[in-house]
């Protein structure tokens, strides 16, 4: 009998014992494999190259993380890379760096963005296409092939096609329907920021005040209002959640105007930090949480920039 018991009792410590031991090897297992997708090491002269990038002159807590090809689906020109690196909050100021705050990256435009990882760091990121800043676009690139010892010849996406005799055939409807080039996208672009409509969009900061007292408005006219800028926004530069009418949300809090609207394809983005002001705030999101906010001065009724946020 006692026997028994003591089979019984191995086979019920194998039954739980084993799948214990799986689990922590396939763990293991995991958290190798994702150290060598990370573990990139970044020599003093790539570091150098990654400083231009990001627009830093000099820094000593300049320290790059991870750098990343996004293969966007659709014409070649939307694929883009992205650096992530840490940089101290002194050297980001001593070096004027005016990344965004919080910003959904748009493929078709250099983007930047920083938030705080601590007290004294902040995290930050760039993204760039081709396009838009050849000259990033081809350090970024260099710097990622020589991490992982890609060829110049071999594409990054380690993709191949065998066109051996294969026969394109493009017709003239095809032609038609194609996108637009590269170039006829940034002269759209610019065309649209310069076009917006000064009776809702602050067009000039430069010359820009606010007025002295607040204008009463109610919150069906600061709908409207920001139903412009939704609009823009979903047309021109992102698109999370603008439709969403039922989600809006409408406070009134302080905010740095920028120009979220007024930015050319080339130009990066810039906040006015001498018009700091309380502002209605109106935020529309999807139900993935991603959303635009749309800033109006109370003093004048008019939009003085916005935000896009969540991934």
């Amino acid at each position: 009998m006692n026997d028994n018991v003591k089979i019984l009792k191995g086979i019920l410590l194998t039954i739980i014992i084993v799948p214990i031991i799986i689990i922590a090897l396939w763990y293991i297992w995991l958290l190798y494999e994702g150290s060598k997708l990370d573990n990139y090491t970044f020599t003093e002269e790539m570091k150098n190259e990654l400083m231009v990038v990001a627009n830093i002159h000099e820094s000593t807590s300049f320290n790059p993380i991870a750098i990343q090809f996004n293969d966007v689906a659709g014409p070649g020109y939307y694929s883009n890379y992205e650096l992530k690196f840490e940089i101290s909050k002194e050297d980001f100021e001593n070096n004027k760096l005016s990344y965004s705050e919080n910003e959904v990256y748009n493929s078709l435009t250099d983007s930047s963005m920083h938030e705080e990882k601590d007290k004294d760091m902040y995290t930050c990121y760039i993204k760039c296409t081709k396009p838009v800043n050849e000259e990033k676009y081809i350090i970024l690139e260099k710097v990622y092939r020589e991490q992982r010892n890609i060829p110049l010849e071999t594409n990054v996406t380690e993709q191949s096609v065998d066109t051996t005799n294969t026969e394109i055939n493009i017709s003239e409807e095809d032609n038609i329907n194609a996108p637009p080039t590269t170039q006829e996208l940034i002269d759209e672009f610019d065309k649209s920021a310069e076009k917006l409509d000064s009776n809702y969009f602050v067009t000039d900061f430069e010359t820009y005040k606010s007025k002295d007292s607040n204008m009463k408005l109610s919150n069906k006219q600061i709908s409207e209002i920001a139903e412009k800028g939704f609009e823009e926004s979903a047309k021109r530069i992102a698109g999370e959640g603008a439709s969403n009418k039922e989600t809006e949300k409408i406070v009134l809090e302080e905010i740095v105007p920028n120009n979220y609207f007024t930015r050319k394809y080339r130009e990066s983005d810039t906040n006015y930090p001498e018009l700091k002001m309380k502002a209605y705030v109106v935020t529309r999101e999807n139900e993935m949480g991603c959303g635009i906010k749309i800033y109006i001065d109370p003093t004048s009724a008019l939009i003085v920039g916005g935000d896009a946020y969540g991934d």
